[in-house]
């Protein structure tokens, strides 16, 4: 094929794939209605209102607003009926525009509301949380391979690429709840019932498979998954915020391409994945000018472990990049499609966040061992000493442990209970003029791994970074949906030049949020037009560091480490 064949040959593609995105999202958003076993109950396509959001690493939301007259709106109220034709009391919307979906349970705290609007028109009203929210009520256990009765050893620890650490461990408890490894199974009478839960085309939740080599050879951040009865999404969400690791949660239907090669699961299970779409361990586009193009870097750890920076890397792409793009409605990972440039529509507006101090100190207690060395040594020494002591000629014995009494509030938590830890390359970037020191009130011992993590943990809450809020318009080059469908989605890096900025920079930060809002009234058309690119919420960096410090404290404690 010569060259202007090719060339042709890749215009009529991608204005094919063009022409059918669009068609998609010409027909406008539509909510999906199943009961409490994944089966398709209702189809609505004319609410009076739907929302969807999708947020990354958190529960996200879908809600739909029909007329009380309805039929959907019956069945939704129709709790009894529901359970008495064997439908299951849950309700499961899914929120569809354009190929991407949106999907959710209506849980007790949001539930399903009739009321009366103030034009007069009786509505039904259902809201759904996100899909994560099936993580968050999953439990590490210390064993799951034991009963709750006899849990040994005291804590779950696993180490690994983060990827494959954080399957494991969700993949080792979700075999104890389906498995019904140590309780009675859904149908105790059934004999099969017994080994049905060995098998995984019959679970709700799924997880997409990743082996240790696979995660090993991709370079993916190494992380220590420790559980002690804690939720799956709160021991993960440390490591998925260093490793920048985002976890994808999406419904399974029939007709729908397999989730992986030789996939066996059942019709409306939830397929979970953890992807890597920043690649900061590879090389990846992480800014430049619009006179000099993107630059790509490298994140290194640096001098005591404690800080990254980025190095320039001029290394060649590799071929997965191409391989990402053969289709137009995709984002590679590490190397953003859509471009938000300063004099658009879409006018983002962002919040730059400088760093904080340069010195970290923190502590409070001392190393493991050092109290009681000290403790051991002074009770050893009283004794040696009082016990050849005698007064009107009788020995007073050994009085190590009274001694120790006496001097122990002098002595305890004053020999290795401080850390004190310079920032060496945030110093260089901030000027001479900076703030001094933070302290961190660490809530255990010094001088262990989880002092070491939790520097790291205090260094990124404090590092700094921009937060940006973009709409996509109507006239928007790019479309917001899940890959195959849009050009970016949650958890894409995209780029973006700073309004006002005669520099023409050009940053990257990844979307932490995408939304959709429709109304009857077509005030809004339904598309995912709404995206939240940086760091996901204003919170103060210190609430987020002594939040993340004391679960690693609690690891410790419940270790048996202090």
């Amino acid at each position: 094929m010569t060259l202007a064949a090719q060339i042709e040959q890749i215009i009529t593609d991608v204005d094919d794939q063009f022409a059918d995105v669009t068609e998609q999202l010409s027909l406008g958003p539509v909510v999906y209605l199943y009961d409490g076993n994944q089966r398709l109950q209702h189809v609505v396509f004319d609410p009076i209102e739907a929302t969807a959001e999708d947020v990354e690493n958190a529960a996200g939301a879908v809600t739909v607003t029909i007329p009380a007259s309805h039929p959907a709106a019956e069945w939704l109220m129709d709790e009894a009926g529901r359970r008495r034709r064997g439908e299951g009391v849950n309700v499961h919307l899914e929120y569809r525009v354009g190929g991407t979906r949106v999907s959710g349970r209506v849980s007790p705290e949001l539930g399903i509301t009739a009321e009366r609007l103030d034009t007069g028109e009786d509505v039904v009203r259902a809201a759904a949380v996100g899909e994560y929210k099936n993580l968050e009520m999953v439990r590490v256990w210390s064993n799951p391979w034991l009963p709750a009765i006899f849990q040994f050893p005291r804590i779950f620890l696993l180490a690994g690429p983060a990827i494959w650490v954080l399957k494991v461990s969700l993949f080792v408890n979700l075999l104890r709840l389906f498995g019904s490894l140590w309780q009675l199974p859904d149908d105790p009478m059934n004999p099969m019932s017994w080994l049905s839960g060995l098998d995984m085309s019959t679970w709700d939740i799924v997880i997409k498979p990743t082996t240790l080599l696979t995660d090993m050879a991709a370079g993916t951040v190494w992380a220590v998954a420790a559980s002690r009865f804690r939720s799956w999404a709160e021991m993960a969400a440390p490591i998925l915020d260093d490793a920048e690791l985002t976890v994808t949660t999406g419904r399974w239907r029939a007709g729908d391409p397999e989730p992986w090669p030789g996939a066996v699961v059942k019709d409306g299970a939830l397929i979970v994945d953890i992807v890597d779409h920043s690649r900061h361990r590879e090389g990846a586009v992480r800014g430049g000018t619009i006179f000099d193009g993107m630059t790509r870097t490298i994140r290194e750890s640096v001098g005591d472990l404690i800080e990254d920076v980025e190095t320039a890397f001029a290394g060649a792409p590799s071929s997965d990049v191409a391989d990402a793009w053969r289709s137009v409605m995709t984002t590679a990972p590490g190397w953003p499609t859509v471009h938000i440039a300063a004099d658009e529509d879409s006018r983002p507006t962002v919040v730059r966040r400088p760093p904080g101090a340069v010195h970290l100190t923190m502590g409070g207690q001392s190393a493991p061992g050092v109290n009681e060395g000290i403790s051991a040594t002074v009770q050893s020494v009283g004794d040696l000493v009082t016990s050849n002591i005698n007064v009107s000629g009788y020995g007073i014995g050994p009085q190590g442990g009274a001694i120790d009494t006496l001097l122990k509030p002098l002595y305890t938590d004053t020999v290795a209970a401080w850390l004190s830890a310079k920032l060496i390359a945030r110093r260089n970037q901030v000027g001479s003029s900076h703030f001094l020191e933070d302290f961190i009130s660490l809530p255990g011992k010094c001088y262990t791994i989880s002092t070491l993590m939790a520097l790291r943990a205090g260094e990124r809450a404090t590092r700094g970074d921009e937060a940006v809020t973009a709409q996509f318009p109507t006239d928007s080059p790019w479309i917001l949906g899940q890959p195959g469908h849009g050009h970016a989605w949650t958890g894409s890096p995209v780029s973006f030049e700073v309004p006002g900025s005669l520099s023409r920079d050009i940053h990257v930060e990844r979307i932490k949020k995408t939304a959709a809002v429709f109304t009857e009234n077509a005030a809004d058309d339904g598309l995912f037009r709404a995206a939240e690119i940086g760091r996901k919420d204003p919170t103060d960096p210190f609430e987020t560091v002594l939040s993340r410090i004391k679960g690693l404290a609690d690891i410790a404690t419940d270790a048996g480490v202090w």
